[in-house]
Protein backbone atom coordinates (compact mmCIF):
# COMPACT_ATOMS: atom_id res chain seq x y z
CA UNK A 1 0.00 0.00 0.00
CA UNK A 2 1.36 3.56 -0.82
CA UNK A 3 1.59 6.61 0.74
CA UNK A 4 -1.43 7.72 -1.27
CA UNK A 5 -3.48 4.85 -0.69
CA UNK A 6 -2.81 5.32 3.30
CA UNK A 7 -3.58 9.24 2.87
CA UNK A 8 -6.68 8.15 1.29
CA UNK A 9 -7.66 5.58 3.41
CA UNK A 10 -6.90 7.77 6.76
CA UNK A 11 -9.30 10.67 5.24
CA UNK A 12 -11.57 8.72 4.53
CA UNK A 13 -11.76 7.06 8.03
CA UNK A 14 -11.80 10.72 9.57
CA UNK A 15 -14.54 12.06 7.29
CA UNK A 16 -16.85 9.33 8.69
CA UNK A 17 -15.78 9.63 12.13
CA UNK A 18 -16.88 12.95 11.80
CA UNK A 19 -20.25 12.74 9.93
CA UNK A 20 -20.90 9.78 12.66
CA UNK A 21 -21.52 12.97 15.34
CA UNK A 22 -24.67 13.82 13.52
CA UNK A 23 -25.68 11.41 11.12
CA UNK A 24 -26.69 7.45 11.80
CA UNK A 25 -25.12 6.77 8.56
CA UNK A 26 -26.87 3.57 7.68
CA UNK A 27 -25.82 2.14 4.51
CA UNK A 28 -28.83 1.69 2.55
CA UNK A 29 -29.81 4.89 3.63
CA UNK A 30 -26.06 6.58 2.23
CA UNK A 31 -25.24 7.77 -0.99
CA UNK A 32 -22.37 5.57 -2.36
CA UNK A 33 -19.60 7.10 -4.52
CA UNK A 34 -17.35 4.16 -6.61
CA UNK A 35 -18.25 2.02 -4.05
CA UNK A 36 -17.39 3.95 -0.76
CA UNK A 37 -20.01 5.12 1.35
CA UNK A 38 -20.45 8.62 2.00
CA UNK A 39 -19.93 10.29 5.65
CA UNK A 40 -23.86 11.58 5.64
CA UNK A 41 -27.31 9.97 4.81
CA UNK A 42 -29.29 11.06 2.07
CA UNK A 43 -31.26 13.52 4.51
CA UNK A 44 -28.54 14.78 6.49
CA UNK A 45 -26.33 15.20 2.86
CA UNK A 46 -29.76 17.42 1.87
CA UNK A 47 -29.51 19.34 4.77
CA UNK A 48 -25.83 20.39 4.38
CA UNK A 49 -26.77 21.17 0.02
CA UNK A 50 -29.29 22.71 1.93
CA UNK A 51 -27.79 24.82 4.38
CA UNK A 52 -24.86 26.28 1.53
CA UNK A 53 -27.65 26.71 -0.92
CA UNK A 54 -29.00 28.84 1.72
CA UNK A 55 -26.07 30.56 2.14
CA UNK A 56 -25.57 31.67 -1.50
CA UNK A 57 -28.95 32.40 -1.04
CA UNK A 58 -28.10 35.28 1.40
CA UNK A 59 -25.24 36.37 -0.43
CA UNK A 60 -27.19 37.08 -3.58
CA UNK A 61 -31.04 38.33 -1.63
CA UNK A 62 -29.14 39.69 1.43
CA UNK A 63 -32.06 38.97 3.35
CA UNK A 64 -33.65 35.48 4.22
CA UNK A 65 -37.24 33.55 2.13
CA UNK A 66 -40.24 34.54 3.71
CA UNK A 67 -41.38 33.23 6.58
CA UNK A 68 -44.26 31.69 5.98
CA UNK A 69 -42.60 29.48 3.34
CA UNK A 70 -39.80 28.86 5.33
CA UNK A 71 -42.42 27.06 8.06
CA UNK A 72 -44.25 25.54 5.14
CA UNK A 73 -41.49 23.65 3.74
CA UNK A 74 -39.42 23.12 6.81
CA UNK A 75 -42.06 21.41 7.90
CA UNK A 76 -41.58 18.40 5.07
CA UNK A 77 -38.87 17.04 6.90
CA UNK A 78 -40.72 16.26 10.59
CA UNK A 79 -43.47 15.08 8.72
CA UNK A 80 -41.49 12.72 6.76
CA UNK A 81 -40.42 11.53 9.50
CA UNK A 82 -43.41 10.86 11.35
CA UNK A 83 -44.81 9.17 7.90
CA UNK A 84 -41.55 6.87 8.13
CA UNK A 85 -42.33 6.15 11.87
CA UNK A 86 -46.00 5.00 11.26
CA UNK A 87 -45.04 2.75 8.27
CA UNK A 88 -42.17 1.34 9.60
CA UNK A 89 -39.18 2.87 8.31
CA UNK A 90 -40.41 2.74 4.50
CA UNK A 91 -39.29 5.34 2.54
CA UNK A 92 -37.20 5.97 -0.76
CA UNK A 93 -33.87 8.02 -0.32
CA UNK A 94 -35.08 10.39 -2.99
CA UNK A 95 -37.62 11.95 -0.51
CA UNK A 96 -35.51 11.95 2.07
CA UNK A 97 -32.90 13.88 0.05
CA UNK A 98 -35.61 16.56 -0.88
CA UNK A 99 -37.11 17.18 2.45
CA UNK A 100 -33.72 17.64 3.77
CA UNK A 101 -32.57 20.43 1.52
CA UNK A 102 -36.09 21.67 2.43
CA UNK A 103 -34.93 21.93 5.70
CA UNK A 104 -31.46 23.00 4.93
CA UNK A 105 -32.94 25.76 3.38
CA UNK A 106 -36.03 26.54 5.44
CA UNK A 107 -35.55 25.37 8.67
CA UNK A 108 -32.05 27.30 8.63
CA UNK A 109 -33.71 30.17 7.67
CA UNK A 110 -36.19 30.17 10.70
CA UNK A 111 -33.63 29.28 12.92
CA UNK A 112 -31.57 32.40 11.48
CA UNK A 113 -34.76 34.53 12.56
CA UNK A 114 -34.92 33.37 15.90
CA UNK A 115 -30.91 33.96 16.27
CA UNK A 116 -31.55 37.90 15.17
CA UNK A 117 -34.46 37.93 17.23
CA UNK A 118 -33.11 37.17 20.29
CA UNK A 119 -30.16 38.81 19.91
CA UNK A 120 -32.37 41.79 19.29
CA UNK A 121 -34.16 41.27 22.32
CA UNK A 122 -30.69 40.81 24.39
CA UNK A 123 -28.83 43.33 23.15
CA UNK A 124 -28.12 46.53 25.42
CA UNK A 125 -29.34 49.11 22.84
CA UNK A 126 -33.16 47.41 23.52
CA UNK A 127 -33.76 48.00 27.28
CA UNK A 128 -34.82 51.14 28.23
CA UNK A 129 -31.61 53.43 29.82
CA UNK A 130 -31.95 54.02 33.51
CA UNK A 131 -31.61 57.42 35.02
Amino acid sequence: MDVFDRTAQSLYRASMWAGSWWCHQLPARSPHLWGAQLPLCWRCTGILVGTLALFGWLLWKRRVPPLRLSIALALLLPLDVLHAVVTGGEGDNARRLLTGVLWGIFGTSLFLRFVKRAATRLSPSSTPART
